[in-house]
């Protein structure tokens, strides 16, 4: 949104901010051909792009339109511009909790230049200020449990633990390189 995010990026560097992550959904990297080049160059060493599945239909329902076709183009432009992409998807039940697997999977085949997957349940606040129903929470044991069937056992529940000091109902974190021919060696555990 802002004109001057390169100059931002570059001030952070001069700051002596080794590492400058740009969360963003991506469409004006998808959109300007140049975009990506000119973020790189400024010092972006990253993206954290708001991915919330492979079909279209899901971004219909979450963002109002098509627009897996303009994630795939960002991914596609910071990856030839040196900008390694974590994929931060929003998961809400009944939209797209049945293409989990299919996000991890695309993001290792992705790798390197997809280095992760951040998911997000929703969160009911904000634009969603009535409490939710029971059946429309997701906690981050059912999105483990999620997890370890969509990838048919290739990321598995005890793969993941809490990362610091956070509380393990509150986060979970694993650790995981791709294998030769396919699949994953969990790291953590």
């Amino acid at each position: 949104v802002r004109n001057d995010l390169p100059a931002i990026i570059e001030m952070g560097r001069s700051f002596g901010f080794p590492y400058i992550q740009v969360n963003t959904n991506g469409l004006r990297i998808a959109e300007e051909e140049s975009y990506a080049a000119t973020l790189h160059k400024a010092g972006a060493a990253s993206v954290f792009l708001q991915f919330d599945g492979t079909e279209d239909g899901i971004y219909e329902t979450l963002r109002g339109r098509h627009l897996y076709t303009a994630k795939r183009r960002a991914i596609e432009r910071c990856a030839a511009n040196g900008i390694g992409v974590v994929l931060v998807p929003t998961i809400v039940p009944g939209v797209n909790t049945h293409n989990i697997g299919a996000i991890i999977k695309l993001a290792l085949e992705l790798s390197p230049a997809v280095r992760g997957v951040h998911f997000q349940p929703v969160g009911y606040f904000g634009r969603c200020p009535d409490a939710p129903e029971n059946d429309t929470r997701l906690t981050m044991p059912d999105l483990m449990r999620l997890i370890e069937e969509q990838t048919d056992g290739m990321m598995r529940v005890e793969d993941f633990s809490p990362p610091g000091w956070e509380n393990s109902l509150c986060s979970f974190h694993g650790t995981f390189l791709p294998k030769p021919g396919g699949g994953l060696q969990p790291l953590t555990g």
